[in-house]
């Protein structure tokens, strides 16, 4: 029997879903803005760019609190239900949060870059679809990104100066893209439609008007966020309630702990040699005739192969995940590598691993290819994004967490030692180093968004624990841009090893990947909850 209002429940969703999918679907279509749910009806409305003129966002802003306000106020009984009100409820808050207090539409000048890009990518990732509807489409897009372009002017207000420097290097790979890979692609993939190819080398024009734009801006000198304002986004943009202040406690704790644990291991291979000496070695050994899209391919495989026979994760069935490299016009977006999940409504599609080529950085990708692979694909982030689309329940298929996706992704990564895939002491030296990196992340987010530590010291203490000078300073600007986002690594998996610690070996580690794996990605006190439920029903006492 379904508990009382679980139909209103599901009829408030349908509204809220298809409403902001059909308004902003680029936005809701790719896991970039991860304050959007990934809602399905999205698919019907990729040819269309997001309106983001002011009177449509306060229409949308003014219609979802409407939504908002219909959902029922008192708890559910049943606890599938009660998480269900939950997450729905906390996935409309952090869409009214960010487009209402945040306004994101008015400070990111990367929000008007990255929404066409994404929807024509979108369109060139269809390269099986028929060669009229991928034309006419393409056609409808490109036709859209000037005005758009225009828009993201008129509305952006006092941006940081670090968003428009950052906005105005995206602007140069954008032209890129539309002078070189998309004409590449209607000469393959539409016959050399000429009309079309003239229209798109034409809004290059559109990007360089963009460009001189930015420059005209009024921007200001401060990117940070501030205590208060990070506190907020721990809140309404992650659901985490810890402050600002005990997320650096625990995780500068765990960046002690990870340090003892790489001296501890360090000292057992070698003891006239530091982790980071033994890593640098390492790596230069990782050179290899093989082609480093073919090395992470064989990487997929292999791990696929390990889990589906192990007894720790049951995969789904028919999923499969294809390696390529970063296109040229995202590589300022990524860092190493990243996972694109097929959007929700297309549960057979391909997930796709993307990997960004770079020289500096090429023997230490060849020496993480096992971590770095668990992570993006088995059994991290295609694992996950397998999972959560094919959901029956249409509120948990079409939330996602960045709390949650991160610390699971991260998690993934020490089941390679766990579990034996990985032996070799050296190797394990990687993961350690892995994860003192997250621990720093989160211990870089609180500080640089609260004003404790400049731009250049952060870099430096990235470079501290082995990363280039170019890398530290590509990954500190990201970092001061997507506040809160960074801790998301280090707290999502301090979260899964605390509950794995609670409650296994009293439910078996398979049962307990299970009941984290199946129901959605959510609140992990509410994952405790339903924990807690299976030891009750296995007559576990905890």
């Amino acid at each position: 029997m379904k508990p009382p209002h679980a139909g209103t429940l599901t009829r408030i969703a349908v509204q809220f879903f298809s409403y902001l999918g059909s308004h902003l679907p680029i936005q809701c279509a790719s896991d970039e803005f991860y304050f959007f749910p990934r809602c399905q009806a999205a698919v019907a409305h990729m040819g269309t760019l997001d309106d983001l003129h002011p009177g449509k966002v306060q229409e949308l802003l003014s219609h979802v609190s409407d939504i908002r306000s219909a959902l029922p106020r008192e708890p559910f009984d049943d606890i599938e239900a009660e998480i269900d009100r939950v997450v729905l409820r906390q996935s409309i808050d952090r869409f009214l949060w960010e487009y209402g207090s945040v306004r994101t539409w008015a400070s990111d000048p990367t929000l008007y870059i990255k929404i066409p890009l994404f929807a024509v990518d979108d369109i060139l990732s269809l390269s099986g679809e028929r060669s009229e509807i991928l034309g006419e489409t393409l056609d409808g897009v490109v036709s859209q990104i000037p005005q758009f372009l225009q828009q993201g002017l008129e509305n952006l207000h006092r941006p940081s100066q670090l968003s428009v420097q950052v906005a105005v290097e995206m602007t140069e790979d954008a032209r890129a893209f539309f002078e070189k890979d998309v004409p590449d692609f209607i000469a393959t993939h539409l016959p050399g439609d000429p009309r079309l190819v003239e229209k798109v080398l034409s809004i290059a024009n559109a990007w360089s008007s963009f460009r001189q734009g930015l420059h005209a801006l009024e921007t200001s000198e401060n990117f940070r966020v501030g205590y208060e304002g990070f506190a907020q986004f721990l809140a309404s943009g992650l659901a985490y309630h810890k402050t600002p202040d005990e997320v650096l406690v625990l995780a500068t704790e765990g960046f002690q702990s990870t340090r003892a644990k790489l001296a501890k291991l360090a000292a057992k291979i070698d003891l006239q040699k530091s982790w980071l000496e033994l890593l640098n070695e390492e790596a230069s050994r990782s050179s290899s005739p093989v082609a480093l899209l073919d090395l992470y391919s064989s990487e997929v495989q292999r791990l696929r192969d390990f889990f589906a026979s192990s007894d720790a994760i049951a995969l789904p069935l028919h999923e499969r995940v294809a390696v390529s490299p970063t296109p040229r016009y995202l590589q300022a977006l990524r860092a190493t590598a990243a996972y694109r999940a097929t959007l929700t409504g297309r549960p057979d599609g391909i997930g796709v691993f993307q990997i960004t080529p770079r020289a500096e950085t090429s023997a230490l990708v060849r020496a993480h290819v096992s971590y770095l692979t668990a992570h993006e694909t088995y059994p991290g982030h295609h694992l996950l994004d397998t999972i959560r689309i094919r959901h029956l329940n249409p509120i948990r298929r079409q939330i996602e967490s960045p709390l949650y996706y991160e610390g699971w992704a991260c998690y993934a990564e020490t089941l390679l030692d766990d579990l034996g895939y990985v032996t070799d002491p050296r190797r394990q030296l990687m993961q350690l180093q892995r994860q003192l990196w997250r621990d720093l992340r989160a211990i870089l987010d609180v500080k640089l968004q609260t004003g404790r530590i400049s731009l250049r010291q952060a870099a430096q203490e990235i470079e501290d624990i082995g990363f280039s000078e170019d890398t530290a300073r590509r990954q500190v600007r990201r970092f001061a841009l997507t506040p809160a986002y960074q801790s998301c690594y280090f707290l999502g998996m301090h979260e899964i090893l605390r509950l794995r610690d609670a409650y296994v070996p009293g439910i078996s580690l398979k049962t307990f990947h299970q009941v984290l794996l199946e129901g959605g990605q959510i609140p992990f006190e509410l994952v405790q909850a339903r924990l807690k439920r299976v030891c009750a029903e296995c007559g576990v006492s905890l």
